[in-house]
């Protein structure tokens, strides 16, 4: 005859096993729930990255046609914008030719720049410093002028001293990225 005492037991288990069942299935059901809001909201992140992007990267192609289009010098807000010198007419292809510089992302960052209407390469050229501007995320100008101080002293813009430079060949970011 099997013993009260063992049964009740047993009884009690499952049936605290019955309801830590139902509890898991419930936080399953919750966490599937929860799953599919994160992937809308990834989904709706990354449209709006994308746009931003998209936006951003018509911009700096609109800033750039707009001051084309009238010659070198030209600028589209004159009162805030020097006309360009044949160094900086230089400087400026030497920029826009790097993949460490992307005007797109320049504007979303510095928004000061889109608000102005400022070429987002000139404006860079012209004020890598006070404070430090990025001119892409591949690009750490705080980190080249701590390793190249004489760019402070010579007042050169830090990316193209990087890109003049022998260090720069075959370089995807700064500081490098380990290989």
């Amino acid at each position: 005859m099997p013993d009260p005492t063992h049964t009740d037991e047993i009884t009690r288990l499952a049936e605290e096993l019955a309801t830590a069942r139902a509890e898991l299935a419930a936080l399953r059901r919750e966490q599937e729930s929860w799953a599919e809001k994160d992937a809308k909201i990834r989904t709706q992140r990354d449209r709006a990255t994308r746009t931003a992007d998209e936006l951003s990267a018509a911009l700096a192609k609109r800033l750039r046609l707009d001051n084309a289009g009238k010659g070198v010098g030209a600028v589209i807000r004159k009162d805030r914008q020097k006309p360009v010198t044949r160094t900086e007419a230089a400087h400026l292809e030497l920029i826009r030719a790097s993949s460490l510089f992307d005007d797109a992302w320049y504007l979303r960052t510095y928004h000061d720049v889109a608000h102005l209407g400022e070429d987002p390469a000139l404006h860079f050229l012209r004020h890598p410093f006070n404070p430090f501007r990025r001119p892409s995320e591949d690009f750490n100008i705080g980190q080249y002028v701590i390793d190249h101080p004489e760019v402070l002293a010579d007042k050169v813009n830090p990316l193209v001293h990087f890109l003049l430079s022998v260090e720069s060949e075959g370089a995807d970011a700064y500081p490098p990225r380990p290989r």
